[in-house]
């Protein structure tokens, strides 16, 4: 249940949340949890890079339509396209854990973000519970290997907001807080993630 007035913040499956761009939020370490009105829910985390245009170069989202679908892995380049047909491969604390054939990648939302179907992208998200950090590796079209590592500090902790909140919002047992709930302090570890990122440069 939601509570909370302007001198107290509000919780969320006893976490304390904000809302911005109709989503409600919490920060945990490397990344920000997010659910919306609609009750779908992301868990993102961003490489970050100053030189890049929105301060951060690539994005990995865990991202969930309702509390009855799977979780499925999104990889944005934001700089750069990726050469699909090359196929992707994930890896944890530098163990092989995925090759993702061209067949198992679409861009349903735009040519950079790239979607990993649900059987791998469950596959991923197992494999990176218990992990340190993820590594996506690619080729960039034009024939450029490129390799991208993120932190997962926080994702267990994220991944059972998300669930928690997800259930309570579909429900209607839990209403988003109000816009303009005062924003909890947030120190990510460096240099993965910038300060509220969300992955399409709104922030």
């Amino acid at each position: 249940m939601l509570t909370g007035t302007s001198a107290q913040a509000e919780q969320l499956c006893n976490q304390q949340v904000h809302q911005k761009f109709d989503e409600t939020r919490i920060y945990s370490r490397s990344f920000i949890a997010t659910c919306n009105p609609g009750a779908q829910c992301r868990i993102v985390t961003h490489r970050l890079d100053k030189s890049a245009p929105l301060g951060f170069s690539h994005t990995l989202t865990f991202q969930r339509a309702d509390p009855q679908s799977n979780w499925q892995v999104l990889l944005v380049d934001v700089l750069k396209l990726a050469d699909t047909q090359a196929g992707f491969a994930l890896s944890v604390d530098k163990n092989a854990a995925l090759n993702i054939s061209s067949q198992s990648i679409s861009t349903p939302i735009s040519v950079n973000e790239y979607a990993v179907d649900e059987v791998l992208s469950g596959k991923a998200l197992s494999e990176a519970k218990p992990g340190d950090n993820i590594s996506w590796s690619y080729t960039v079209q034009g024939g450029e290997t490129s390799n991208v590592r993120f932190s997962l500090a926080g994702l267990t902790k994220a991944l059972e907001w998300a669930e928690c909140a997800q259930a309570e919002l579909a429900s209607g047992k839990s209403n988003p807080p109000e816009p303009g709930s005062e924003k909890p302090e947030y120190s990510p570890p460096e240099p993965d993630v910038p300060v509220d990122p969300v992955g399409d440069g709104r922030d």
